[in-house]
Order: C-alpha cells, then sequence, then structure tokens
C-alpha cells in the first residue's frame, strides 16, 4: 500500500494546521516579564521602606531591640537577594532564539517552584523567629509589661491574618507551576517524540 493510499495519511495531511499567533506569544511573555519586575521592585519595597521606619525611629529603640531589628532586616535582605536571583531568567528574553526560550521558561519555571517552596516555609519560619524575638525581648526586659503586651497582640493579630494567606497563596502558586512545569516537560517529549521519528 502506497502513502498515497493509506487512509491514516491522508487524514493526517487533511488536517488544518493552526499557526501560532507570534503577537499572542509575545504579549504573554512581557506579560510575564512585567509580573517579574513588579515582583522584584515589591520585594525590594519590602526591605526598604521598614529600613527607613526602623531608621526614623532608631532613637526610640534602645540597643538590643535595634541588634534583633537589624538581625531580622539583614536576613530579610538576603532573602530578597536570592529570590531576585531566582527571578533572573525573566530578564532579556527579548533577544534569544526558541531554544533559549525554551531553556529559560524551563529554568524561570523551576524558579517559580522555588520561590513558592520558600515562601511556604517562610511561613513557619517568620512564625518561630517571632517567638524567639519577642522572647529575647520578654527576657530582657526590653519594654515595660503593658508596652510588651501590646507589641505582641498587635502581631499577633497581623500573623493569624497574613501568615495562612501567605501559605495558601503560595500552595497554590506551587501547585500552579508544578503543573505548568509538567505540561512543559510533555509538551517537550512530545516535540522530541516526533523529531526523532
Amino acid at each position: 500500500m502506497s502513502d498515497n493510499q493509506d487512509p491514516l495519511n491522508q487524514l493526517w495531511q487533511q488536517q488544518e494546521v493552526v499557526q501560532a499567533d507570534l503577537s499572542e506569544v509575545s504579549s504573554r511573555w512581557r506579560k510575564v516579564k512585567f509580573k517579574q519586575w513588579c515582583y522584584v521592585v515589591l520585594d525590594v519595597l519590602s526591605v526598604i521602606i521598614p529600613c527607613i521606619f526602623i531608621w526614623l525611629n532608631a532613637d526610640k529603640l534602645e540597643r538590643f531591640s535595634m541588634t534583633l531589628v537589624v538581625g531580622v532586616m539583614s536576613l530579610s535582605v538576603v532573602f530578597v537577594i536570592y529570590i531576585t536571583w531566582l527571578r533572573r531568567f525573566s530578564f532579556g528574553w527579548s533577544n534569544v532564539s526558541t531554544d533559549q526560550h525554551i531553556q529559560k521558561l524551563h529554568k524561570q519555571i523551576e524558579s517559580n517552584i522555588k520561590i513558592a517552596n520558600l515562601s511556604l516555609h517562610s511561613v513557619w519560619f517568620l512564625a518561630v523567629l517571632t517567638v524567639v524575638f519577642y522572647g529575647s525581648l520578654y527576657y530582657f526586659e526590653a519594654f515595660p509589661i503593658d508596652r510588651f503586651i501590646r507589641k505582641v497582640t498587635i502581631t499577633l493579630g497581623i500573623h493569624t491574618v497574613m501568615l495562612p494567606c501567605i501559605w495558601i497563596w503560595a500552595s497554590k502558586r506551587k501547585q500552579r507551576f508544578t503543573k505548568e512545569l509538567l505540561e512543559l516537560n510533555n509538551l517537550l517529549e512530545g516535540s522530541n517524540t516526533n523529531h526523532d521519528k
């Protein structure tokens, strides 16, 4: 039986080929790049604004409290630098080949999963850090007890609302990016299989 007579081959030849809309793909990746830049800006502001606030109120903090705050802010700076480094794959995608684009996309999705994991773990780390922070303030009697209780109550209120929200958000992002990575891997395996035939 010749290839021209094969019904499967004829059906294959009759399939309509949908061309990729390059403007849509380009628009989508501009949005991804814009989002990543926005996240970087928010991450940096999340460190700069508290630093400014602490600097403006440094005279109100005694030495021990200031040492603890500077330690926490130093950890925050390291955290932001690491997250920005993980986002590096989404920057500068404009003049790359398709293979390079796919590799960068793959690496960025993997980095997004790492960022989501880091966000998940930062929830419990922040809870432990808060206990250590306030435990140290209490132990060294940094504040009068009524002021200390007020600060702990406000912090507990904020953490009770924010930490579960961050956990849920990070968990959903991890699931989404894991699914995207799986879909991309399946797509790449399918295209590699087709090229091998």
